[in-house]
């Protein structure tokens, strides 16, 4: 593309590359190929997932791949270190203003490349846009329908991305096809992970949002990243920490002041020890607990008035291993173990869904829970290192991971749920051992605990 370069700018067209290495990389990159176009680094692969480029072992180890090769040793190209995905494929897209797509191409193996003189001649100004097509067929949708309980049964990769990449056959693209411009978003823990990429995909959708976060800087940096990203400009960070509930009261005054759409309850950590809020609370139990049910208390008012609002739930796929445990969620009674006051508050959350999408339903507002499989976040590189060594090959993104949270929020068909655990936009069971149910009186229990615990 680039010993055409002059061929494309004489049809009034500039060539843009996208890469999904560093920084350092892309430099390297523009200095060993004399680039004078404009080079964008797309670590997280989101403009790869928007253009449907294909990613995967089979498609990059191809038999044609030393043909490939050997073609660019000739034309000077020297493979070096291997930055961002090297699974990832790439394509050439032709886009003419104000946003039409007259020519695609996405590659089906490594070296892929389509023809030059297709590129140039999908510059003339006759070219008719492309029709676009439908996200999945009718067929892949059906594969991906009779592929799913097999994968299923076999959680691991349910969990993980090649789940994912099944179940998303059957997701329908017209969900997300929506406006959130008169819709406002209030989520917690929107600065690395799963709250970021949800907070970041509202945005693109026109939500104004309300990121609550701890640290004001940080928050500031996120909203900033978000705003450069979507060009929402309507994004403002709220300071409060979900783990202290005088600092919850506190920002309520900012966040209650108007009508809210969607609450989004995503702030976690796994802690390594046992640590007490300044309430005397533990810290999973008061961050995934507590803080989440006063603040959807003290914000039912601005819920309701907002007309069919949502409240979701992030909970964990690790709730599955556990029942609710009242008798000593403080954790003094026994040796602390984060990952399993991890999991029991996360099936505290699922529990509280449920009950809270009884409380607010005459308000018109739904309430679901959601688990994003297994992706690769911050918490899990930092909090779990040996569980992401393992699984790392098949770990989702946080894009993949935050897609239910965004369909919940956003969408209409998930507006026709309420009081519902999903996974991978669909209703799952809560249960896969009967050992793990609650009793009514426990719930009840739960419901009382937390009233007490918001004071």
């Amino acid at each position: 593309m680039c010993d055409h370069l002059s061929e494309i700018r004489e049809r009034g067209a500039e060539l843009v590359v996208i890469g999904n290495g560093s920084l350092h990389f892309a430099s390297t990159f523009r200095e060993d190929f004399s680039l004078e176009s404009p080079l964008l680094v797309d670590p997280e692969l989101r403009a790869y997932r928007a253009a449907g480029l294909r990613r995967g072992r089979l498609e990059i180890l191809s038999p044609r791949l030393p043909f490939h090769a050997v073609r660019a040793f000739l034309a000077g190209a020297r493979q070096s270190e291997v930055q961002g995905d090297p699974w990832q494929l790439g394509g050439v897209f032709v886009i003419r203003p104000p946003g039409e797509l007259v020519y695609r191409y996405r590659s089906g193996e490594a070296g892929d490349h389509p023809p030059v003189d297709d590129v140039l001649a999908a510059l003339d100004a006759g070219t008719a846009p492309i029709k676009e097509e439908p996200a999945t067929s009718n067929l892949a949708r059906a594969a991906g329908a009779l592929a799913t309980p097999v994968l299923d049964a076999l959680f691991p990769l349910s969990f993980g991305e090649p789940g994912f990449a099944i179940h998303s056959l059957g997701f329908d693209p017209g969900d997300l096809d929506v406006d959130l411009s008169s819709r406002r978003v209030v989520i917690t823990g929107a600065t690395s992970g799963l709250g970021f990429e949800a907070a970041l995909a509202l945005a693109d959708l026109g939500a104004e949002l309300d990121l609550v976060c701890r640290d004001d800087a940080r928050g500031q940096e996120v909203a900033r990243r978000i705003r450069e990203t979507t060009g929402n400009e309507r994004v403002r960070v709220v300071i409060a920490d979900v783990s202290e509930m005088s600092s919850i009261r506190d920002s309520i005054s900012v966040l209650g002041a108007r009508p809210i759409d969607a609450l989004i309850h995503n702030a976690g950590l796994l802690p390594a020890t046992r640590e007490e809020t300044r309430d005397d609370l533990e810290l999973a139990f008061a961050t995934h607990v507590a803080g989440p049910f006063l603040l959807t208390k003290l914000l039912r008012p601005a819920l309701a008035a907002a007309g069919r609002a949502r409240v979701v739930w992030v909970s964990s796929g690790g709730m599955y291993t556990t029942r609710l445990n009242l008798a000593d969620c403080a954790w003094t009674q026994r040796p602390y173990d984060g990952v399993v006051a991890y999991a029991e508050t996360k099936r505290a959350q699922v529990i509280l869904a449920e009950m809270w999408a009884e409380e607010l339903a005459g308000d018109g507002v739904v309430v679901n829970s959601m688990h994003p499989g297994w992706a690769d976040t911050p918490g899990v590189q930092t909090s779990i290192p040996r569980f992401r060594e393992w699984t790392r090959t098949i770990l989702r993104t946080p894009a993949q991971g935050a897609d239910s949270i965004v369909w919940l929020a956003a969408s209409e068909a998930a507006a026709q749920l309420t009081g519902k655990f999903v996974f991978d936009r669909t209703v799952r069971r809560t249960h896969w051992l009967p050992t793990t149910r609650e009793t009514q009186a426990e719930r009840a229990q739960l419901w009382k605990l937390c009233n007490s615990m918001g004071g």
